[in-house]
């Protein structure tokens, strides 16, 4: 194998990738990157064989071949490279030179034979969809993934592609995110619970102004744009019946500017207690009073001027939860919803824009 590749391009190519790499890793050659020169790219490949990533970066290919090399360490030293060609060379025992400018380098590889494939399902459908409108339902759901191993089908986003609809659902068991969006075209009925470390990727790697295609089939995931293709294996499991968590009646709506309740909430939340940040909403007509409480802090509060209708209630919340909810909504009015002080509250936009979330109360 022998190669001359631009350093920028390269550099990009492997900072779309090597994040799939864990840093510990049982088999030696999962801690490394496949480089696959044949024609005029060569072909950057790393897995973790749950999650896979593959991106092909243009080349002046002198020798095809392949060869595996340490992830992280090839991005460290194609990082601090001046912008100029890189020219690899793999000899016979597996090491690679690598020549840019007046810098030299020799790496030892291992051979790619054992690497592991990564090899993207047949769909029998795409469904195409703008890199802007996934990056945006999945920034809307996917702070609510749980991180509870022990509850392994909540550890990532539940997509569902039905008729000319595409709805992403996440839920950690005390909040669950919903966002959902027209894809303006029928597609083929689809579901599968995506893991929280593609879920993190795909909103790493992909731009705003692209068109992206995704299928589901019976056990992968596949995200494809031109040059780059990623693949994940679906979590097994039954994911709730998030259409039975979200409540149908809330007779209390409250509506006020996201930006002002934010800021009330962190600067109370701070006399909150550290464990799960309990904050308290004294709800009545044309203010809202936050307060927070601990023994060994103090407490503080703060009244803001809301529009409400509703009965005058009480109800606490854990302000984290409250916050990235509103994070995830894109115009600055927010609406609560709530039915009562034992019931769940709901997060929305004041238009509704397909986005909603569910918060459990705490008793405070």
């Amino acid at each position: 194998m022998e190669v001359v590749i631009d350093r920028d391009a390269f550099l990009k190519g492997l900072q779309m990738v090597q994040n799939i790499v864990e840093p510990r890793q049982t088999l030696p050659i999962l801690a490394n990157v496949l480089l696959e020169a044949a024609g005029d790219s060569v072909r950057l490949t790393a897995t973790d064989l749950e999650v896979g990533a593959r991106v092909s970066v243009p080349a002046k290919v002198g020798a095809k071949g392949a060869i595996t090399l340490s992830a992280r360490k090839l991005a460290e030293i194609v990082k601090e490279l001046p912008a100029a060609a890189v020219a690899l060379k793999v000899s016979e025992n597996v090491t690679v030179s690598l020549r840019c400018g007046g810098a030299t380098y020799r790496m030892v590889g291992l051979a790619p034979d054992d690497f592991p494939p990564v090899v993207p399902a047949s769909p029998q459908s795409w469904v195409s969809i703008e890199a802007k409108m996934l990056r945006e339902m999945l920034t809307q759901t996917s702070f609510a993934v749980s991180h509870d191993e022990t509850r392994y089908a909540l550890n990532g986003v539940l997509f569902v592609f039905q008729g000319k609809d595409v709805r992403m659902v996440a839920t950690d068991g005390h909040r669950l995110a919903l966002s959902a969006r027209s894809l303006g075209q029928g597609v083929a009925s689809a579901t599968g619970i995506v893991p929280r470390k593609a879920v993190t990727e795909i909103m790493r790697v992909i731009g705003a102004g692209e068109e992206v295609q995704i299928a589901i089939t019976e056990n992968q995931f596949v995200l494809q744009m031109p040059n780059f293709v990623m693949t994940a294996r679906l979590i097994e499991g039954q994911f709730p019946n998030y259409d039975a968590v979200i409540p149908k009646t809330h007779p209390a709506r409250l509506t006020t500017a996201r930006g002002g309740l934010s800021s009330a909430l962190r600067r109370v939340a701070v006399m909150a207690e550290e464990r799960n940040k309990p904050v308290k909403l004294a709800l009545s007509p044309a203010s809202l009073k936050v307060s927070a409480s601990s023994q060994e802090l103090g407490e503080a509060e703060e009244i803001l001027d809301v529009e409400y209708a509703g009965e005058e209630m009480v109800i606490g919340f854990n302000s984290r939860y409250l916050l990235e909810a509103m994070a995830a909504l894109e115009k600055d009015q927010v609406v609560l919803e709530i039915k009562d002080a034992q019931s769940p509250g709901v997060i929305k936009s004041v238009e509704g824009e397909g986005y909603c979330c569910v918060i459990m109360p705490m008793r405070i």
